[in-house]
């Protein structure tokens, strides 16, 4: 998306193209052109240390959490 003529860059998590297919949800604000990498390598790890087995997929944790825990390491914990 572009706000005032910058590039920002919207996280859907969620999302699944198997027999239980569902669209990504939004996870909150957009991140600008140089946080988009570092925001994604945040939810990455936020999976790595939350499945439960290395053979725990993506869409399998987060379907066990949900969103909450990976919006918080995204955003900090609500105040």
């Amino acid at each position: 998306m572009d706000r005032k003529g910058e590039e920002y860059y919207q996280i859907t998590l969620g999302g699944s193209a198997d027999n239980t297919t569902a669209i990504g949800e939004i996870v909150g604000p957009g991140f600008a052109e140089g946080e988009i990498t570092a925001a994604v390598e945040t939810v990455i790890d936020t999976y790595l240390g939350l499945r439960q087995s290395e053979g725990e997929t993506f869409i399998e944790t987060w379907r066990r959490v949900g969103q909450q825990p990976f919006k918080e390491a995204l955003y900090g914990s609500p105040a």
